[in-house]
């Protein structure tokens, strides 16, 4: 068995097992916080949700980075049809069956370099429904009426059937956003279902998963588990709002910027102090000129799909050295990852004898990521 990694650059992802604060809501009456486990599948974390009138279930992927709540739907190649654009066994949403569904008037997206949809165009549009979230003390679950949601809209069927029917995004609001980019969670935040603080963590590190109620992850809607933190020890980073962060690797057409992120301050492969340089030749192509300077950020997301460890282009000999790891040759018939980027490969077999990657934040927290 091999364990794989690939090439990044400074901007890059940055996978983390803290409690984290976001989205900042306006004045409203605040519910009760709602804790959802959530367990592991291949794109990362995901939990089920209900959406339309009937219900129909939802298998979503809880996603730290996309901005709005994405569900897969019967349209493709310009029709609405089931047979033509669903696969036997894709978890999907048939808003047509929904008496509640309405359609938005928001003009559709499209969107390129995402990972659902690698070097192809990923085309949304827009509605509203009824969406519940998950609550143990409530057969219904949290609802909210009326919540603007995306729908798929590709033009072309998709190739493979998926373990997800969406993502529910996570990311954060700027000023002078509309609807479009309001992810599920914020419209709640402002309906007063719960306070503007998430919480999340993983269970992996930890002896038992009972903090995850037995589940992989855990991510609490207005609130968060401090029986696995100590509250006095949190830190707290401002998030970068940069047009340079689409300038490496997370590269998205049309770009977007509102990401979780902090000051990337320091990198150590073990005890060695790496410097968070970016050799002239890495710069993006064509190169954006005011970037060429930019200071390291660091982008938070719940998953990797591919993209394995972040690392500066300066660490890379050094690491691929540590691990002994060789160069390998992909034979996916999509791309594990969006840029030109090499994939690696090392044996697990000396994974307990592999070095930590140590990522500082700030200047002032310091992330240990342990080989698994």
């Amino acid at each position: 068995m091999r364990s794989l990694f690939s090439i990044t650059t400074v901007i890059s992802l940055l996978a983390a097992s803290v409690s984290t604060s976001v989205i900042q809501a306006r004045d409203a009456s605040k519910g009760k916080p709602l804790r959802i486990p959530m367990r592991q599948l291949s794109h990362g974390p995901v939990f089920n949700i209900k959406i339309g009138n009937p219900p129909q279930e939802m298998i979503m992927l809880d996603d730290w980075t996309w901005h709005s709540t994405w569900l897969y739907t019967p349209h493709c190649k310009g029709h609405y049809s089931i047979p033509d654009c669903v696969l036997p066994g894709q978890n999907f949403f048939d808003y047509r069956k929904s008496s509640t569904f309405r359609n938005a008037s928001d003009a559709d997206q499209t969107f390129l370099g995402t990972d659902y949809t690698p070097g192809a165009p990923f085309t949304v549009s827009f509605g509203t429904d009824e969406l519940c979230l998950p609550d143990k003390k409530n057969h219904k679950g949290r609802c909210q009426q009326k919540v603007e949601v995306e729908l798929s809209n590709l033009a072309f069927e998709f190739p493979r059937v998926e373990d997800i029917g969406g993502i529910i995004g996570l990311a954060p609001v700027l000023p002078g956003f509309n609807a479009t980019y309001y992810p599920a969670a914020y419209q709640l935040i402002k309906a007063g279902q719960f306070d503007s603080v998430v919480g999340w963590h993983m269970c992996g590190a930890f002896k038992n998963k009972h903090s995850c109620e037995g589940q992989d992850y855990l991510t609490i809607y207005g609130g968060t588990d401090t029986s696995i933190y100590e509250p006095h020890q949190m830190k707290y980073h401002h998030i970068v709002v940069s047009p340079c962060i689409n300038a490496g690797n997370l590269k998205l057409t049309p770009a977007r910027d509102n990401y979780w992120s902090a000051s990337w301050t320091g990198f150590w492969i073990g005890n060695k102090r790496i410097a968070l340089s970016t050799p002239t030749t890495a710069m993006p192509d064509p190169p954006v000129p005011s970037c060429s300077t930019i200071d390291p950020v660091a982008v938070f997301d719940e998953g990797g799909l591919g993209r394995g460890a972040p690392i500066p282009l300066s660490a890379f000999s050094t690491l691929t050295s540590a691990t002994k790891a060789t160069e390998v040759n992909s034979t996916s018939a999509l791309p594990l990852n969006e840029g030109k980027q090499g994939l690696w490969a090392v044996d697990c077999k000396t994974v307990n004898s592999l070095p930590n990657l140590v990522y500082e934040l700030s200047g002032k927290q310091k992330i240990t990521v342990t080989p698994s």
